[in-house]
């Protein structure tokens, strides 16, 4: 993360309330008898240094930080919609989303979220703006949808794996004589957790199994029996029940369009996180060193949460 950037995320954070070291519980208390009263006054009285930690403690940083960085990103992009040109749409389009057909509701949504008017129009153009970007960035979802096709099929199949390749032949012309069934042979000798379900595996994208078993799968027929072929360190039998395809259709660019928008936002995300993390930690060493840090000092109490 450069300066510029991590001082925007600290400075987006200060207008967080301050001090939680005011309010310490007890770590011997039980959980359930701590006082809601106690937590909510923990939080109000937190301090910026502090929340950004219990971000790290609870594993949100990640999240908090992409949706910052997702903001910086789209507001410095200066060729999208003027946002004076489309706040009326984008509130028409954001409210219809969301369901707020009317100010009252508009203003619950606001309250519950400690947002005024202002935020809650800033909100709307900037999911209008992040729609254009998004849409900007994968300029050819179609080619995105090919690469990313096995990820998005589905696949029922059943599996019979042994370890013996004669009696995986065996299996195969009693199941293709009709001597015994698929789901039976499966049952009684397949040695994975498919013996528990008839060799019933899946749906599942065609990614997730073995690949030797996902090349057969691509190209097979409904109802037909594939095998014997080695899988592993297993004789293997296979057979297609049912192919979900999917589709290119508006639902699948949408999310093509979307996986793409936030892979790029977090192309440095990882490098962003250990910068913050590596200037919290410095924080509370000064701190600490200073007898300022109640929240790390070795008396049997921690702070607010």
């Amino acid at each position: 993360m450069n300066t510029s950037t991590t001082t925007q995320a600290i400075a987006m954070t200060t207008a967080i309330p301050t001090a939680i070291n005011k309010t310490t519980i007890n770590t011997t208390a039980e959980p359930s008898k701590l006082p809601a009263a106690s937590l909510l006054t923990a939080l109000q009285d937190a301090s910026n240094l502090e929340l950004i930690a219990l971000l790290f403690r609870f594993e949100l940083a990640e999240p908090f930080l992409r949706q910052l960085k997702e903001r910086a990103v789209v507001c410095e992009h200066d060729d999208l919609s003027d946002p004076n040109q489309v706040a009326e749409a984008a509130m028409e389009k954001y409210c219809n989303k969301h369901g707020l057909s009317n100010k009252e509701e508009q203003q619950r949504w606001c309250l519950q979220r400690g947002m005024s008017q202002a935020d809650l129009v800033s909100e709307a153009i900037h999911d209008w703006r992040r729609t254009e970007l998004r849409q900007r960035l994968c300029s050819n979802s179609e080619s995105l949808y090919l690469r990313y096709k096995d990820n998005l099929d589905r696949v029922l199949y059943s599996l019979i794996r042994v370890d013996d390749a004669g009696l995986c032949r065996e299996l195969f012309y009693a199941i293709e004589a009709g001597e015994i069934s698929f789901g039976e042979a499966a049952r009684l000798h397949s040695r994975g957790p498919e013996a528990k379900t008839q060799g019933i595996v899946g749906p599942v994208d065609l990614t997730t199994p073995h690949p030797e078993i996902a090349g057969r799968l691509r190209t097979a027929q409904a109802g037909q029996l594939i095998g014997p072929f080695e899988a592993a360190e297993w004789h293997t039998l296979l057979r297609l029940e049912y192919r979900f395809d999917s589709e290119y259709d508006a639902h699948t660019q949408n999310f093509l369009e979307e996986m793409n928008f936030k892979t790029r936002i977090s192309s440095d995300l990882k490098t962003e996180l250990q910068q913050l993390s590596s200037w919290l930690q410095g924080q509370f060493r000064d701190a600490t060193h200073n007898g300022e840090c109640k929240c790390l000092a070795c008396s049997g109490t921690t702070t607010g949460l």
